[in-house]
């Protein structure tokens, strides 16, 4: 199956993602990458995710074209609900976690709002661009090497006194304090998003900001923090970047993928464990059954 991302069977454009997953495990990199399957069922934390972070985007960018707040809130929540309800079944999408459910979605956005929804000039605001546009939703596309690009999104670009950051949120089941927000530092989303948002705005970026939130059964409680990069820090997750790129490329050449058994249970477990476990004459009867298509391309825009 060939993608834009990909040349030759070698991939060239290259997102946290991708990059992250050939670091983990080359076997699970081909997997996601190049046989391009994902499980059957989605993970309910990438769709509690996945629809959270779209409505905060969208908020500031109502938010930006002039709503006030309320009703830029009415907007995403009514977005929110129709982006978590199955048209096929009639009912809500199956949320299956006692935690991260359809209600706590709804509660978390709007409790997200009602904390960090003002904007003001001694706190944080959204970057404007040249263009007179907000720095939301923004798709980069830059040169790691001549031969090799680095691709993603930033959700939004902030201000805060006179620095800029990207701005990301994230969504936990446990305690959010320094624990936490240091496993951002080394971090390949949150160095790439710094390396990135640089070299798009033309402009230093000191970090990222990460609005965490806990979600429990009956509450959530957010925390802010902030993971800085230097330059010399920015070069040396490029360095290890290239590395790791090079190594996935040669072993595309030599369609050799082996695993990584030190990381299958990692993040309670790796999805395709199931496969790496069972004898190799039938992985490609659990594939067949257990998943299916998914393609993820660096260089598809949002």
């Amino acid at each position: 199956m060939q993608k834009r991302s990909f040349k030759d069977g070698k991939q060239f454009a290259w997102d946290a993602t991708s990059i992250e997953l050939a670091q983990t495990c080359l076997r699970k990199y081909y997997y996601n990458m190049i046989r391009c399957v994902k499980p059957r069922h989605q993970s309910v934390h990438l769709l509690f995710g996945g629809i959270y972070a779209s409505a905060l985007q969208h908020f500031y960018l109502f938010r930006f074209s002039g709503d006030d707040i309320d009703t830029a809130l009415s907007k995403v929540v009514r977005q929110a609900l129709t982006d978590s309800w199955d048209f096929d079944a009639g009912h809500p999408k199956v949320f299956d976690d006692p935690k991260k459910t359809r209600s706590a979605l709804i509660r978390t956005i709007v409790w997200y709002v009602e904390q960090f929804g003002i904007e003001s000039e001694d706190g944080l605001q959204t970057y404007q661009l040249q263009s007179g546009k907000p720095a939301v939703e923004l798709s980069f596309t830059v040169e790691l090497t001549d031969d090799i690009l680095l691709c993603g999104h930033l959700d939004r670009v902030v201000t805060m006194g006179d620095h800029l950051y990207v701005m990301d949120q994230k969504t936990t089941g446990g305690t959010v304090g320094t624990y936490y927000f240091n496993q951002f530092s080394p971090h390949n989303q949150m160095s790439g998003y710094s390396f990135a948002g640089q070299a798009v705005l033309r402009a230093p970026i000191r970090g990222v900001i990460i609005d965490a939130a806990q979600i429990a059964v009956n509450f959530t409680r957010f925390e802010r923090g902030i993971t800085t990069r230097s330059k010399d820090q920015l070069q040396e997750w490029r360095e290890s970047a290239l590395d790791t790129i090079d190594r996935a490329r040669h072993a595309s050449e030599v369609d050799k993928w082996p695993m990584n058994a030190a990381s299958c249970g990692n993040y309670g477990g790796c999805p395709f464990r199931p496969i790496c476990s069972s004898a190799p004459q039938v992985r490609e009867n659990y594939l067949k059954s257990d998943f299916v298509e998914h393609i993820w391309d660096p260089l598809v825009e949002r």
